[in-house]
């Protein structure tokens, strides 16, 4: 399900949160969203999340500035770096409020694959332990996954590997700022049950377009 909905009005019932949510840093998202509000009016984006599982994918010194006095102190954090022409930009935190990551159910590539000592590690464990620290490109105009209309979007990898780490079985997943709809084309493909949310029609045309196409 993916309807046109202020986040603020959205009931979470118990689902596993997974989000990329608007920064407040003025960026120029498609569409009529105003990304500059003042600090009460941001927080209040995150108001009806109290107390549910949630991953949040932000720049840390907002997690920590703004999200933090709303939800606490984050269980588990990671970086997702990657290069980019943005300066000093080049790193976004990945935070865990009322669950934890379980490490142990991803693998990602050795480095250096052609390696015959990493192929034989390949073999043997289908890959390395997924680690605190992510290095995942940005999505770029020609990638494959890259959604044409809009400006801004989240890796599949990094939502992957949220999903796969955190959700159970039984949940559903929740993005209330679905963006080009990566959370829930992730969470539809790997099996589960997904509710998105986003107040840009624009958005939501396209989640739409992407998980039914």
């Amino acid at each position: 399900m993916i309807k046109l909905k202020d986040c603020r009005e959205v009931s979470y019932r118990g689902g596993l949160v997974i989000t990329d949510p608007p920064y407040n840093i003025g960026y120029k998202y498609n569409g009529e969203f105003k990304d500059r509000q003042s600090t009460e009016e941001y927080q209040s984006l995150f108001e009806p999340m109290k107390g549910e599982r949630v991953v949040l994918i932000h720049y840390a010194e907002s997690i920590i500035q703004d999200i933090v006095p709303i939800l606490g102190n984050p269980k588990r954090c990671v970086s997702w770096t990657y290069p980019s022409n943005t300066g000093s930009r080049q790193w976004r935190m990945i935070a865990w409020w009322n669950c934890e990551p379980d490490w142990s159910k991803v693998r990602i590539p050795y480095k250096n694959p052609k390696d015959k000592r990493v192929k034989e590690l390949v073999k043997r464990t289908g890959g390395r332990k997924c680690p605190d620290h992510w290095e995942v490109n940005l999505v770029k105009n020609v990638s494959r996954e890259k959604v044409k209309e809009y400006t801004n979007q989240i890796p599949e990898e990094i939502i992957r590997r949220i999903i796969l780490t955190t959700a159970k079985e039984s949940d559903t997943i929740l993005d209330p700022f679905c963006g080009t709809g990566t959370t829930p084309y992730m969470a539809k493909k790997l099996g589960y049950k997904y509710e998105a949310y986003d107040s840009n029609p624009l958005a939501v045309e396209l989640s739409l377009r992407r998980l039914h196409p």
